[in-house]
């Protein structure tokens, strides 16, 4: 097994000196044990450990899962969460934030061992997946760079744009499409749905999933025919930072899986987190969710 770095946040003094003991004897190395959500999340971004245990409710303005999210939000890490309590609400809070398991208090060492290894395990695979999307973004990006440098001189910035959406529209068509149609007809098949809503609504529940397979969280705020879907963090963010292209990619994503659907209604573009946004949101108006 290899060393990890993990930072434990545990704010009763004496469990967290059993969590200390039970991970150097497992082999890995604590790079620091805090109490509270505050000095968890102060304490991530400086160390930037392999791997966090999270106690979900801690003393102080900050619960375990608030300093969760708030680290997600700029760093990669992969979160377990500890906990005493199975209140249904709590979990769902929890399960916002997209952690790599949870371990009820108390556990044995073999069952802090398991949970560390999968979720270890689980963050490396999501992280190849993550690399598989970047490095085809940078083919994209650079593909246009080549194919079109001789007339870029020539092109607003919305044009350009407009030209880059249209590359990654291309190449969606032949790789997304024909995921989106087979699983999204699936869904309707098997739950045999057969109303705009709830076909919308599984549209975006596989929207959803698609995204989270690259560890990403995402929201949906409603309000009449105008939804808000909301990406919560961003796994590229630092080089989102540097080359907005990824955010065009995403961009198409949202467009074109809605454009597929054959569903009337938009999709635009409102914030992105690259610009300083909290979050990556596109804007769905469609008139057949509209309330009377």
């Amino acid at each position: 097994m290899t060393e990890s770095r993990i930072l434990v946040v545990e704010d009763e003094a004496i469990v967290a000196m059993g969590i200390k003991q039970k991970l150097e004897d497992l082999g890995h190395h604590v790079v620091d044990t805090v109490y509270t959500g505050e000095d968890a999340v102060g304490t991530a971004l400086k160390t930037e450990p392999d791997l966090i245990l999270m106690d979900i409710v801690l003393k102080g303005n900050m619960d375990g899962i608030e300093a969760a999210a708030k680290i997600r939000k700029q760093l990669d890490i992969p979160v377990i969460y500890l906990t005493a309590y199975s209140d249904e609400e709590v979990l769902e809070r929890a399960r916002m934030t997209e952690p790599y398991g949870y371990i009820i208090k108390p556990f044995k060492k073999s069952e802090l061992n398991a949970n560390i290894e999968m979720a270890l395990y689980k963050h490396a695979e999501d992280q190849k997946k993550s690399e598989v999307v970047k490095k085809q973004v940078l083919v994209d990006f650079y593909d246009f760079i080549l194919n079109s440098s001789l007339t870029t001189a020539d092109q607003s910035e919305e044009e350009i744009k407009d030209t880059i959406l249209k590359i990654f529209a291309s190449r969606l068509e032949e790789d997304m499409r024909p995921r989106l149609e087979r699983e999204l007809g699936d869904i309707i098949e098997e739950q045999g749905l057969n109303d705009l809503e709830s076909i919308y609504n599984a549209y975006l529940d596989w929207v959803a999933k698609f995204f989270a397979g690259f560890g990403i969280q995402t929201k949906i705020d409603a309000k009449g025919h105008v939804h808000l879907f909301k990406f919560l963090n961003c796994p590229w963010i630092e080089d989102a930072k540097k080359k907005p292209i990824f955010c065009l990619n995403c961009q198409s994503m949202m467009q074109q899986t809605f454009d597929w659907t054959g569903m009337e209604g938009k999709v635009e573009k409102r914030t992105t987190i690259a610009d300083g946004a909290d979050s990556c949101t596109f804007k769905f108006n469609v008139p057949f969710m509209k309330k009377e």
